[in-house]
């Protein structure tokens, strides 16, 4: 079985996933992943068998096969003196983007050589001095952010990113959502809406 879930540290190494379908899973077994580092709050793909023995609370007691964490960030600022090494390189938005809990998630696409050494670095920001016209006022403007670091453009990736939206909480009070500016592999700079519900668990 596979499901997309985040971290929630109880105490010490004990932990469980929210799952975001709603239920919550317990990692009953954890023996095939022994060396896991636990974050409280990472984003992540868990591939796992149900265990035959129910655990109370929860939907799935379940034996852990394999954990992939997503890239979790927070969402922040970006002051002028920054805009160069958070990059402004081609990258695609793969809609629907959603949000799960207190986390706005992002499926990208973008070019890359395929070569481990090269990372590439992803991120959601306000831009302090944006000078393009923001013809949504209701909605708080956002920028997806790729810096390639003149990684060789060859193969073309896809990957999923969750930002941490309670640092911007305030600053999404009385807005109707989100609109996230991209500066797209295919066509150029575009703003892509994401409606907040309110009833948003």
């Amino acid at each position: 079985l596979f499901a997309i879930g985040t971290i929630k540290v109880i105490e010490g190494n004990n932990y469980y996933f929210t799952l975001d379908e709603g239920s919550k899973l317990y990692p009953g077994d954890t023996t095939a992943i022994y060396n896991y580092a636990v974050v409280d709050g990472q984003r992540a793909f868990v591939y796992f068998d149900e265990l035959s023995e129910p655990k109370e609370g929860y939907k799935y007691n379940a034996k852990i096969k394999h954990i992939e964490n997503i890239l979790t960030k927070d969402i922040y600022s970006m002051p002028a003196d920054k805009a160069d090494s958070i990059g402004d390189d081609r990258i695609n938005i793969i809609e629907p983007i959603w949000i799960t809990g207190d986390f706005l998630n992002i499926k990208y696409q973008f070019y890359h050589s395929n070569n481990k050494e090269k990372a590439h670095m992803l991120n959601l920001v306000i831009n302090e001095e944006s000078t393009e016209e923001n013809d949504k006022p209701d909605y708080l403007t956002l920028e997806f952010r790729h810096n390639a670091y003149n990684d060789d453009p060859l193969i073309l990736g896809t990957g999923l990113t969750s930002f941490k939206l309670d640092n911007i909480a305030h600053l999404l009070e009385g807005k109707k959502g989100v609109n996230i500016r991209v500066r797209s592999i295919y066509d150029g700079v575009k703003y892509i809406t994401l409606d907040l519900k309110k009833d948003n668990n």
